[in-house]
């Protein structure tokens, strides 16, 4: 851990003397990735790591980067994804999550980035549900060749 953080302050400082305003961002970035990636690492997931998806042997665990709380409406969000399979962590890839209206025949106005930490855990950046109602988050996941969709039905208000 404390590589990273080296690496981020040096950044910081090479930007600040380079007259960037912005470099506190990606120090930012560095630090809550950081932090967020040591707490959510349990395989196989339980109730602490969110809500857990099955497909198979496959376990996908999802929760709000932010911490507890419900998803919120309308508002920009982050999750916390881990991939676990009957020997632990999974050695699949967390390829797509998007999020849709079934009953509106509709999805999300905008595409999430996915970042991949370590140990079986991804973080996906930019998921918004733009109005109130019944959503179904999906998840498709790279198992080797297989291509798995893992979905779960949520509520918002």
């Amino acid at each position: 851990m404390v590589g990273w953080r080296w690496r981020a302050l040096r950044t910081y400082i090479s930007a600040s003397r380079a007259g960037n305003g912005d470099c506190w961002r990606g120090v930012l970035a560095a630090s809550i990735l950081g932090l967020s990636a040591a707490v959510h690492a349990a395989c196989p997931p339980d109730a602490a790591d969110g809500t857990v998806v099955r497909k198979g042997d496959l376990l996908l665990a999802y929760r709000l980067a932010s911490g507890a709380g419900r998803l919120p409406m309308a508002q920009h969000f982050a999750l916390e994804v881990q991939l676990c399979d009957k020997d632990g962590v999974s050695a699949a890839r967390l390829h797509k999550a998007d999020a849709t209206m079934p009953e509106h025949r509709h999805g999300m106005n905008y595409r999430p980035a996915i970042t991949p930490l370590s140990g079986g855990r991804f973080r996906v950046e930019g998921m918004m549900l733009h109005m109130a109602g019944h959503w179904q988050l999906s998840f498709e996941v790279l198992a080797g060749k297989e291509n798995l969709r893992l979905s779960h039905d949520v509520q918002v208000d």
